[in-house]
C-alpha cells in the first residue's frame, strides 16, 4: 500500500519586494498573469471567498487568515468541489532585497482513499510549476 504525504510543502526565493509579492499573489488582475487560470475572483477578507476557473472546471475556497504582506491561508477543494478541503498557508518573509515564500498545503489525508495519491502528486507538481510562474513573473517586470 502507498501511504500519501499528508502535504504539500515548497520554498521559493523570489527577487522582489514582499508587497509586491503580496498584490501579486492576493490581487485577481495580478494573478491571471502568473496563474493559469480564465478568472480569478478573491474577496480578500476572513471567510471571504475565492474561486479560480480554469478552462474547463472551477475551484472554490475560503479564506481563513488574511495577514498582509506576511501570510494568507484558504481552504480549497484540490480535487473538485465535491471533495474535502485543503488547506494552503502561503508565508512571505524578507530574504535581503527579496522574499521568501513557504507554502504548505495539508490535508491530503483526508482525502477519499481514491483520489489522495493523485490529488497529492497533481498538487506537489502543480505547486511547482506555479511558484516558477509566479518566480518569474515577478522577476521579469
Amino acid at each position: 500500500m502507498v501511504v500519501t504525504p499528508d502535504e504539500v510543502h515548497k520554498e521559493v526565493t523570489i527577487d522582489a519586494p514582499r508587497d509586491r509579492v503580496w498584490r501579486a499573489l492576493t490581487e485577481p488582475d495580478q494573478l491571471l498573469r502568473w496563474f493559469p487560470t480564465v478568472r480569478a475572483d478573491v474577496d480578500l477578507r476572513p471567510d471571504g471567498e475565492l474561486r479560480f476557473e480554469w478552462e474547463e472546471s472551477a475551484d472554490e475556497g475560503v479564506i481563513d487568515v488574511v495577514e498582509p504582506p506576511t501570510r494568507l491561508v484558504f481552504r480549497w477543494r484540490p480535487a473538485g468541489l465535491d471533495r474535502p478541503f485543503t488547506t494552503v498557508s502561503i508565508t512571505l518573509d524578507d530574504d535581503g532585497a527579496g522574499t521568501r515564500v513557504v507554502l504548505v498545503e495539508r490535508g491530503f489525508a483526508s482525502l477519499a482513499d481514491q483520489i489522495k495519491q493523485q490529488s497529492w502528486q497533481g498538487n506537489d507538481l502543480g505547486w511547482t510549476e506555479e511558484l516558477e510562474a509566479f518566480r518569474a513573473y515577478l522577476e521579469a517586470s
